[in-house]
C-alpha cells in the first residue's frame, strides 16, 4: 500500500486538492478517480477508463454507486 492510499484510509477514503478536485480510492486498489463538482467531471487512472474513454470504468460506478 503506498502513502497516499494509507493515509486516505485514515481519513474515509476521500480527500480535495486545491483545485477542487475530489480524490477517491477504491478499497484494495491504487488507483486515483477524480471528481470535479463544480463541471460534474468524473476521471480515472485505470486502464479500462483510458482505453475505453471512461464508458468501461468500474471503480467510477462503485464510488457514484456508494460502494467504496
Amino acid at each position: 500500500m503506498d502513502n497516499l492510499t494509507y493515509m486516505m484510509n485514515l481519513i474515509g477514503g476521500v480527500y480535495e486538492d486545491d483545485r477542487g478536485y475530489r480524490h477517491y480510492r477504491v478499497q484494495d486498489k491504487t488507483y486515483d478517480i477524480k471528481f470535479h463538482p463544480m463541471v460534474m467531471e468524473w476521471s480515472c487512472n485505470c486502464p479500462a477508463y483510458k482505453f475505453g474513454r471512461g464508458k468501461h470504468c468500474k471503480h467510477i460506478k462503485e464510488i457514484q454507486n456508494g460502494k467504496k
